[in-house]
C-alpha cells in the first residue's frame, strides 16, 4: 500500500468565459506555467458526481495528478510519484487507475489511498482501461521493442501479458458492456480494428481496411456494439463490432472523437481546417459547433491529407505510431484538444494551449433538441 500524499492545496485558478460564435460557457480551470491538461479523450477524468474533474500537471517539477473543483475552483494534488504517465489516468467510480515507470497504480479520490495493482520495473504502460464489472484491468505494456497487452485483476491476484510481439498495438479498451472482450489498434501493413478476449483467445480483425486508408482514435458509440472511426481526412464512420459493416456519419474533417455514455452524441475537435470542438448526431449526421479550442494542433502528420505525405524522406508508417503514453513522434499531445464528456452529459473537456501553456478548460453542452428522435 502506498501511502496518501498529502493534499497540497492551490487557490482558484478558473477564468470564466464565452464563445464569441457559439455563445457556450467556457471555464479555464488551470493558469499554472507548465504543461496542465485533463485524462486521456479515451479515459474518463470526472468524478462520479462531475462535481470535480483530474487532471496531469508538471506545475511542481514532476508530472503529477491532481484534482479540481468545478463548484469552486480549488485545486488539491493527489500523487507523488516518480515516473507518472501523463496521459495513463482513468477515473471510474471514484477510483483514478493510471501507470508510472513499471507499475499501475489505483488511487481512492475519497480517501486519499493509493495502491498498487501491478509492478514490473523496467517495463512501461499506457492509459488504463478498466472492464464492465469492475474485476480487471488492462494497458499496453512494453519491454525494449516487445510490446503486449496487459490484463491484471483489480485486487491484484493475477496478471497476465496477451498478444505479446503479435503486431503492433496501442490503445487497449474494453467494451462497455461485456467484461470479457477488448478492442485494439494496430498499423498497416496490419489492418487499423481488432478485438480480443482477456485471455488472449479470438483475435480477430474488425474490418479490413487498406493499408492507405488512416483510419484512426475508434472507440465505443456508448455502451452499444458500434463502434466510431475518424477516416483521415474523410469523415467519420460507424462500425459493427461483430459484422464488421461500415457506415459514414459525416464527412465533417473530425479528428480526436468521444461518445457519450447513452451513445446518441459525439463530441470532436477537428483538423485540416480547425473549426473548433463540434457535436455529431450520430444518427442523422447532423453537427453543431460547440467553441473554439485555439490549441496549436502541433504534428507533422496531422497537417497532411494523407499519412504518406507527412515526410517523404520518412519510411511511411513506421515514423508515425504513438507510444505507450499516447504521444507521438510529430506533434505534443498537450497541443491536441483532445475532448471528452463528463458521465452525465453536461460537460466537456478539453486541452488549449492558446494562452501560451497547455490548460484544462471545460465547456457546457447545450440541450439536446436538436438531435434526431432515434435512439
Amino acid at each position: 500500500m502506498i501511502q496518501p500524499t498529502e493534499q497540497v492545496e492551490w487557490p482558484p485558478e478558473w477564468e470564466h468565459a464565452v464563445d464569441p460564435q457559439t455563445g457556450a460557457r467556457i471555464t479555464r480551470l488551470t493558469s499554472a506555467t507548465g504543461i496542465d491538461h485533463p485524462l486521456y479523450y479515451l479515459t474518463n477524468s470526472f468524478s462520479a458526481d462531475c462535481t470535480s474533474l483530474v487532471f496531469a500537471s508538471d506545475r511542481r517539477g514532476q508530472t503529477d495528478l491532481y484534482r479540481v473543483s468545478l463548484t469552486d475552483g480549488g485545486i488539491h494534488r493527489l500523487t507523488d510519484l516518480p515516473g507518472l504517465q501523463p496521459f495513463s489516468g482513468n477515473v471510474v467510480d471514484d477510483r483514478v487507475y493510471f501507470t508510472t515507470d513499471g507499475a499501475v497504480h489505483q488511487l481512492d479520490l475519497l480517501s486519499g489511498d493509493c495502491r498498487t495493482l501491478f509492478a514490473d520495473p523496467g517495463c512501461q504502460l499506457g492509459e488504463v482501461t478498466i472492464n464492465a464489472d469492475g474485476q480487471w484491468a488492462a494497458a499496453l505494456i512494453t519491454r525494449g521493442t516487445s510490446a503486449g497487452i496487459l490484463v491484471t485483476r483489480i485486487d491484484g491476484s493475477q496478471a497476465d501479458v496477451i498478444l505479446q510481439d503479435v503486431r503492433a498495438l496501442y490503445h487497449p479498451q474494453f467494451h462497455p458492456v461485456d467484461p470479457q472482450q477488448l478492442i485494439y489498434s494496430a498499423d498497416p501493413p496490419d489492418p487499423r480494428m481488432w478485438a480480443v478476449r482477456i485471455d488472449g483467445s479470438d483475435d480477430r480483425c474488425i474490418y479490413r481496411n487498406h493499408p492507405e486508408a488512416w483510419f484512426v482514435h475508434e472507440t465505443f458509440l456508448g455502451t452499444s456494439d458500434r463502434l466510431i472511426v475518424v477516416h483521415w481526412h474523410h469523415g467519420l464512420l460507424e462500425l459493427d463490432l461483430n459484422q464488421g459493416q461500415l457506415r459514414q456519419i459525416t464527412d465533417l474533417n473530425v479528428w480526436h472523437i468521444a461518445s457519450r455514455h447513452d451513445g446518441r452524441m459525439i463530441v470532436c475537435d477537428t483538423h485540416l481546417p480547425d473549426v473548433g470542438l463540434c457535436l455529431i448526431d450520430p444518427q442523422s449526421g447532423a453537427h453543431l459547433p460547440l467553441c473554439r479550442s485555439g490549441a496549436r494542433n502541433l504534428g507533422r502528420q496531422w497537417h497532411q491529407p494523407t499519412p504518406l505525405s507527412a515526410d517523404h524522406d520518412a519510411p511511411g508508417w513506421a515514423t508515425m505510431v504513438e507510444n505507450q503514453a499516447g504521444e507521438t513522434d510529430y506533434g505534443p499531445q498537450w497541443t491536441h484538444p483532445h475532448p471528452s464528456f463528463s458521465p452525465d452529459g453536461k460537460w466537456v473537456t478539453f486541452t488549449s494551449d492558446v494562452s501560451g501553456s497547455p490548460q484544462v478548460y471545460v465547456v457546457q453542452v447545450p440541450a439536446d433538441d436538436w438531435l434526431s428522435s432515434s435512439p
